[in-house]
């Protein structure tokens, strides 16, 4: 294996830890913290055509735990990717 290709596949391995790593992390910090309550001025008619649902519509994850699980699953491509090509350079000799 060359040199490039090798350097190559060493920068693929450490992206894709750190991308496992941070995902983790922020998976972590985003069931470690408790949803925050947010008070504000309810009392009013809101519009005849539109429903006020509170929080992100369609989310039941904090967005800190969604970048998580995005990055770790990222991070987890990366590495099957990686064994991947590994494994078949070792069946081709």
């Amino acid at each position: 294996m060359n040199t490039a290709r090798r350097r190559g596949e060493i920068v693929g391995w450490v992206v894709s830890a750190v991308a496992l790593i941070a995902g983790f992390v922020l998976i972590l910090i985003g069931i470690a913290t408790p949803p925050s309550a947010s008070f504000g001025w309810f009392a009013y008619a809101p519009l005849s055509n539109y429903a006020y649902v509170a929080g992100a519509p369609g989310l039941a994850i904090p967005p800190v735990t969604a970048v998580g699980f995005t990055l770790f699953v990222i991070g987890l491509v990366g590495v099957a990717f990686l064994v991947g090509i590994r494994v078949g350079a070792r069946r081709r000799v």
